[in-house]
């Protein structure tokens, strides 16, 4: 009996294990939104005030043919450690890899400043970049 159950055990353990595959978060990328709009990513560590802050996380996994599954996607906005701005939760389904997560805020909306802007899935910080936004 106590052999059937870990054997059981050991099935179900397995079978999960296949469910939801390991997923790789590519280094975050700022940019404008003047950039985005025309196909571009190029990178930017400074805006001006009239600008559109983009973050981009690319989110990526093994197996092309697998599902990425359902993730709780947060993007939170700090200003000198001070949380100023956050997105309700979203429920973000990974179909297939690759899967880009983005967030954007106008720069006029934030001000001028030192800021941090995290994604979080799943409740965990997957990636953070820092910025400056100037008159």
């Amino acid at each position: 009996m106590e052999r059937a159950a870990r054997i059981a055990g050991l099935a179900l353990l397995l079978l999960g294990a296949g469910c939801t595959p390991t997923l790789h978060y590519a280094e975050p990328r700022l940019t404008s939104g003047a950039n985005l709009s025309q196909g571009k990513r190029r990178p930017a560590q400074t805006f001006d005030l009239d600008d559109r802050v983009v973050m981009l996380v690319d989110v990526t996994w093994p197996d092309p043919t697998a599902d990425g599954g359902l993730h709780d996607c947060q993007w939170r906005w700090y200003r000198g450690g001070q949380l100023v701005s956050q997105t309700p939760v979203r429920q973000i389904r990974f179909a297939r890899t690759p899967v880009t997560l983005h967030t954007t805020r106008p720069a006029a909306a934030l001000g001028v400043g030192h800021y941090t802007v995290e994604t979080v899935v799943d409740g965990a910080v997957v990636a953070t970049s820092r910025f400056d936004i100037v008159g």
